[in-house]
């Protein structure tokens, strides 16, 4: 399973955040669309929450199942959804957007399955990052293996447009949040020692005043308009 994305709790890093998204108010039941090997549903479990997935995958999907309540595989915008109207307090799309052919209308599908008062979590690279910015800037635009120009993303979001997304697809944004680029990962350190947390800290407090050059995703929390 070496080639699925594994959880990484560093501090100000989007797994951690998108960990407490999904958890606050207590959900009863969730909805993982794209739970990969269930790296999110498994902390989400281990905290009582039933977690249903929805994986491509099926090799992944296989490795989910030991966490989850139930997988189902296939493609998210194009498969039959086999959940009743009101059946999740959450839809978690952790890192999923970026991978769809119409965002907008998967996110109008998955709509009507949160009960009322429910919420949509979902994280997506920020494409206008200060280093995508500085590579168009000498001309670059290079796909990598991971991180914002990942080879497999079809879709590029900035803070606004990923905002403008929501807003579009018929939900209010109660939260708007921009995680830390993972310098850690870069410099081959890590994240616990005493240099890279205060190198972190600095990077959070700084992303804060300056969301939209230095964010490195952005994590929404969405409900749907009315509900």
């Amino acid at each position: 399973m070496s080639g699925y994305v594994a959880l990484n709790e560093r501090p100000h890093g989007g797994h951690s955040r998108l960990l407490e998204l999904a958890l606050a108010d207590d959900p009863q039941r969730l909805l993982d669309v794209g739970c990969s090997s269930g790296y999110l549903a498994r902390p989400l479990a281990e905290r009582g929450v039933r977690v249903v997935g929805v994986e491509l995958d099926a090799e992944a999907a296989d490795e989910a199942r030991a966490v989850c309540e139930d997988v189902v595989v296939g493609d998210v915008e194009t498969m039959e959804l086999p959940f009743e109207a009101g059946s999740f307090d959450v839809v978690l799309c952790g890192d999923l957007i970026e991978h769809l052919r119409d965002p907008g209308a998967f996110m109008a599908r998955v709509r009507p399955l949160l009960r009322p008062g429910g919420r949509l979590v979902l994280s997506t690279p920020n494409v206008a990052n200060w280093s995508i910015r500085l590579l168009l800037l000498v001309g670059r635009f290079d796909y990598t293996e991971r991180g914002i120009l990942d080879r497999t993303h079809v879709r590029f979001f900035t803070r606004k447009t990923a905002r403008a997304l929501m807003k579009k697809s018929g939900y209010d944004v109660l939260e708007h949040h921009m995680t830390v680029m993972p310098v850690e990962l870069v410099l081959g350190l890590n994240p616990e020692h005493g240099p890279m947390r205060a190198l972190g800290g600095l990077l959070h407090g700084l992303t804060a005043l300056m969301p939209g050059l230095l964010g490195y995703q952005s994590l929404l929390v969405c409900r749907p308009r009315g509900a």
